[in-house]
């Protein structure tokens, strides 16, 4: 059977685990054993709706984080807005709402 390269590294991609969590993400490899993600977050929903969260409390989930390839369900590409407001949350540049002058 013919493997077919669907993504590329540094897509913002959406794996959903057999626990049922999502967690989205920069991909970084994917090989046979792993998936590699960059900063994983997984959404919870608070009082203003949903937002991001840390994948673990304790574990150092900033660089790259390893997920078994036969746990996870399904790979896909993450939203264009769910990916903007990723890549807002992990970046260390400040960008702005809407364009205009800042005075």
């Amino acid at each position: 059977m013919l493997k077919e390269k669907i993504y590329e590294k540094g897509d913002i991609v959406t794996l959903y685990l057999q626990t049922g969590q999502e967690i989205l993400g920069k991909l970084d490899e994917e090989n046979g054993s792993y998936i590699v993600i960059t900063k994983p977050l997984t959404i919870a929903m608070g009082p203003k709706g949903a937002m991001f969260q840390t994948f673990t409390v304790t574990g150092d989930s900033e660089n790259n984080v390893y997920f078994k390839q036969d746990k996870v369900i399904s790979m896909l590409k993450t939203r264009k807005e769910t990916t903007d407001a990723y890549t807002q949350a992990t970046s260390t540049i400040i960008t702005p709402d809407k364009g205009g002058i800042v005075t």
